[in-house]
């Protein structure tokens, strides 16, 4: 919770009173009155850039952001395993921040892995280029169903238009050949996905 501060004290105003008015009792409670309404507004307004900051708005707040950003709480498709389309707070907060990353992406497969970090700190993600207008993406972490639903409907991971995602979830690193690193490793070694 932010600390809320006071733009300007009652004491700051009540300094500014010339002698003339200092003991005048209505006076007084009429500028109380009058500070009283404008603090109020003043916390009002220190607490909008908290609970409208995407890393902690919650319920109606995250709905009002998802309509700036343009991105619905209902997914658009039924996911799979019977959940519901309506999406958590958490969840969706995920979808706004890769909506938002994807309307920044400069297109580069680079600056991939840096969005996906943001979003999966403790998930890996491994883009291999087939050159052939498609891109291999080896997910690692533990996401649940609707983020893997999400992930293969291209809700997450930014896509170039017309080159086709060929998705992977699995553990690294992934069973494969000429390539012995945390991503990809061969016998007794990889995962197999």
């Amino acid at each position: 919770m932010p600390t809320i501060i006071k733009m300007m004290p009652e004491s700051y105003y009540s300094g500014l009173i010339t002698s003339e008015y200092k003991l005048s009792n209505n006076f007084n409670l009429w500028l109380k009155a009058v500070l009283d309404i404008l603090n109020d507004i003043s916390i009002c307004l220190s607490l909008m850039d908290y609970v409208f900051d995407l890393d902690y708005a919650q319920g109606v707040q995250l709905d009002i952001l998802g309509q700036i950003i343009g991105v619905s709480r209902t997914l658009p498709f039924q996911p799979s395993g019977g959940v519901s389309p309506i999406l958590d707070d958490d969840t969706y907060r995920i979808l706004l921040k890769a909506t938002i990353a994807n309307n920044q992406w400069d297109g580069t497969i680079n600056s991939l892995y840096p969005i996906w970090n943001n979003l999966f700190s403790g998930g890996q993600i491994v883009i291999q280029d087939n050159q052939d207008m498609t891109a291999n993406i080896i997910l690692s972490g533990s996401f649940n169903s609707i983020i893997q639903d999400m992930i293969t409907h291209d809700m997450i991971v930014p896509r170039p238009e017309t080159v086709a995602y060929n998705y992977i979830v699995g553990n690294l690193p992934v069973f494969g050949f000429d390539r012995n690193d945390a991503y990809i490793a061969g016998f007794d070694v990889g995962n197999w996905s």
